[in-house]
């Protein structure tokens, strides 16, 4: 996050957030690439997708011996953890550095602690969390490429709409892919500890185990 920040800060407090986005709005943005837009923005919903995927996760929680329904359940519920760990440092940092939308400010994307809640693309870090996951659970360079590729689209859209800055698509695109590293890598080694703590249900009782290993 460090290294983001300190480009993030680099593109938000000079002269190129301002720059790039008037280069686009002037001479890329086309009706084509507004439709298009329109399509990819719609997978940074979360208050769609992050139920939807939840619900997902839980349903075939119920159905593990089937191969296909355990892979779908895998990607919903590293999709479901990626969404709990990066939200809540993704809405305090939109807090923190305060940065505005296009035409809401005239500092434009320059931080200004609290002082607004856009510094951070939410759509970019909801877009890219399914993407990212997806691209971590496979082996396949050509399809890990795509899929990485994809994730970028919720992000880039709201550039297309004159919704966010570079730097705060960027922010958002990369701690979608902070949360989704640190599910992936519990998902394949989580550390070895001396203790577990865990829920214990029987037909007599109901509560919280601790198991001790020496």
């Amino acid at each position: 996050m460090g290294y983001a920040l300190a480009g993030g800060s680099v593109l938000a407090n000079t002269s190129l957030d301002g720059d790039f986005q008037r280069w686009y709005q002037r001479d890329v943005r086309t009706d084509a690439s507004d439709d298009f837009a329109r399509f990819c923005k719609r997978f940074g919903e979360g208050e769609i997708f992050i139920p939807s995927y939840a619900c997902l996760a839980l349903a075939t929680s119920l159905m593990p011996e089937w191969p296909m329904v355990s892979t779908t359940g895998e990607f919903a519920g590293r999709t479901t953890r990626a969404y709990l760990v990066g939200a809540p440092p993704m809405l305090f940092m939109q807090g923190l550095l305060g940065g505005s939308r296009p035409g809401e400010d005239p500092a434009g994307s320059g931080w200004k602690a609290f002082d607004d809640s856009n510094a951070v693309s939410g759509h970019a870090f909801m877009g890219a969390v399914p993407f990212i996951t997806a691209a971590q659970m496979t082996d396949r360079p050509l399809v890990k490429t795509a899929l990485f590729a994809c994730s970028t689209l919720t992000a880039w859209s709201r550039v297309n709409d004159d919704a966010h800055y570079l730097s705060q698509v960027c922010l958002g695109w990369w701690m979608a892919y902070m949360a989704c590293r640190a599910v992936d890598e519990t998902q394949a080694a989580r550390p070895a500890r001396s203790y577990e703590i865990g829920p214990v249900a029987t037909p007599e009782m109901a509560g919280v185990g601790v198991l001790f290993r020496r």
